[in-house]
């Protein structure tokens, strides 16, 4: 994909988890590389070309700027790298995380509901303390890690 940014996500916001972490994700895109679309919104009616509803249900889709769409995992990637968490975008591309994770993805999904939403907070608590580390480890172009 040659222009990723801005990113149109569209996510599940009656999800719990969905939305902690879509908020949480828009917080930390310090470029307004993120925009998040509420695809569960009663009125919200698919843009040209995309899948119909259901299937924006079932999955995180997102649209680059260049119009490409990109589901599931990949998607996940995009809004990571995007919000300025390019370690997790860099993991998931391992190739035994990736194989783990688009098998497992699809199962938390359709399970989303019963994930309470703190989850995410506890996720990204986490991820905030790994890029102050990584920053600080990278002080002045010399990265300790």
């Amino acid at each position: 994909m040659s222009n990723n940014y801005p990113l149109t996500i569209y996510y599940d916001s009656s999800c719990p988890l969905c939305d902690q972490e879509m908020s949480r994700l828009k917080q930390r895109d310090q470029y307004d590389n993120l925009h998040l679309i509420d695809c569960s919104a009663p009125d919200f009616i698919p843009p040209h070309g995309a899948p119909d509803v259901a299937s924006m249900m079932q999955l995180l889709h997102a649209q680059t700027s260049d119009g490409q769409w990109v589901i599931g995992v990949p998607a996940f990637q995009l809004a990571y790298a995007g919000a300025g968490f390019g370690f997790v975008s860099n993991w998931l591309e391992r190739p035994l995380i990736s194989r783990m994770m688009h098998r497992l993805y699809p199962l938390i999904a359709r399970n989303r509901y019963l994930i309470p939403g703190w989850v995410a907070g506890v996720w990204f608590n986490y991820l905030a303390i790994s890029a102050n580390r990584r920053s600080r480890a990278c002080a002045n172009g010399q990265c300790k890690i």
